[in-house]
């Protein structure tokens, strides 16, 4: 055991911070032009009503154009949420992989993996951009298969790997000490 902390690797680091900051812009873009956000992706729903499947007139369909537009709203909250959130999950996850009694070559890869998981909110940027011209039908599985499970999947590896080496590290050395 070692008496001070080691730091991340400098692309763990860039990854973590890059994700806090598109939270925090995102977060300011919210605040500051929601409403007008909004209205371009009505607009937008409203010009396409054979992509949403609506009978073409406003009057019948607001409410479904209201449920569109709020779905685009909620894909911009989700990319601000998440990129805020694995923002703190890249950093403290890498912290703890660097300072893990695990084998020296596994900590790298564990960061990349770990690190590779800030791909995952750009998911959630595509969802907010397109579903005013795609719809959400179309987009969500190109956007789960793409984004969502190989980049989630990639950081939730590399966290359950770390787990798992640690397991294994302390079952032996458990098992190891004299009786």
């Amino acid at each position: 055991m070692h008496d001070r902390l080691y730091s991340p690797p400098a692309f763990a680091l860039a990854a973590g911070l890059t994700m806090l900051a598109i939270g925090a812009v995102t977060g300011a873009v919210l605040i500051g032009l929601q409403d007008w956000l909004y209205a371009m992706a009505r607009a937008e729903i409203i010009r396409r009503p054979e992509v949403h499947g609506f009978a073409g007139a406003e009057v019948i369909d607001a409410g479904r154009i209201a449920e569109v537009a709020d779905q685009s709203n909620a894909a911009l909250r989700m990319l601000h949420t998440h990129s805020l959130g694995l923002g703190m999950l890249i950093l403290l996850g890498t912290m703890a992989v660097v300072n893990l009694p695990i084998p020296i070559w596994s900590r790298p890869v564990l960061c990349v993996f770990i690190s590779i998981g800030a791909v995952y909110p750009i998911g959630w940027l595509v969802l907010a951009w397109l579903i005013p011209y795609w719809g959400v039908d179309r987009l969500r599985r190109p956007v789960e298969w793409l984004l969502f499970l190989p980049f989630g999947g990639a950081l939730a590896l590399g966290l359950c790997g770390a787990l798992g080496l640690y397991l294994v590290g302390l079952v032996r050395r458990l098992l190891a000490r004299p009786k």
